[in-house]
């Protein structure tokens, strides 16, 4: 069986740390058709870029409404973005997260992007991962690389993604891609 995402809100972790609710639901509504159209281009479009498969067979995506906590990867807590493509590129990159670590073929790219790039801190490590698979998703299969140029843009102000996306940039994510595949 194919991974499939289940976006959702949950009740349980907005009442736990007192999260805004206001128009959870209706941003709900509208993001879930937008992600359902591309959903399966993009899961695929994943396995296909790395030759790593998901584990599991449901994935649950918990969304919540901006505020200064960061969306993080596990479990899935995305905030809503200004806008319905912005955060399923979050999504996204949430999902790049679990796939490097947790894959049927047991191959951690976390660890290997660090043995790769020992000069660099793990975060900026992790997230050269993370920009070289979104931006191979965004340019080669979903044929919409304006969103990498938005979140190379929007990760200006965070240092460990800006110095990331200047190594994807500088290397190639192809490069990366083929260094992270023959790595042992």
């Amino acid at each position: 069986m194919k991974t499939k995402i289940r976006l959702d809100i949950w009740h349980r972790l907005n009442n736990r740390f007192n999260l805004n609710t206001d128009g959870l639901e209706e941003k709900l509504s509208e993001l879930k058709p937008v992600w359902d159209k591309q959903e399966k281009k993009i899961l695929d479009g994943l396995e296909k870029i790395t030759g790593l498969c998901f584990i599991k067979n449901y994935m649950d995506v918990y969304l919540i409404n901006p505020d200064n906590r960061p969306s993080i990867s596990s479990p899935a807590i995305v905030k809503f973005q200004d806008n319905i493509n912005e955060t399923i590129c979050i999504i996204i990159h949430e999902l790049i997260h679990n796939l490097m670590w947790d894959n049927v073929q047991k191959d951690n790219w976390s660890l290997k992007i660090q043995k790769l790039y020992p000069n660099e801190n793990r975060k900026t490590a992790i997230h050269v991962v993370v920009h070289t698979i979104l931006e191979a998703l965004y340019t080669d299969i979903l044929n919409n690389p304006e969103e990498i140029i938005k979140d190379i843009n929007k990760m200006q102000k965070y240092p460990d993604y800006k110095r990331a996306w200047e190594i994807v940039k500088k290397e190639g994510y192809k490069n990366i891609i083929k260094k992270l595949k023959s790595s042992k």
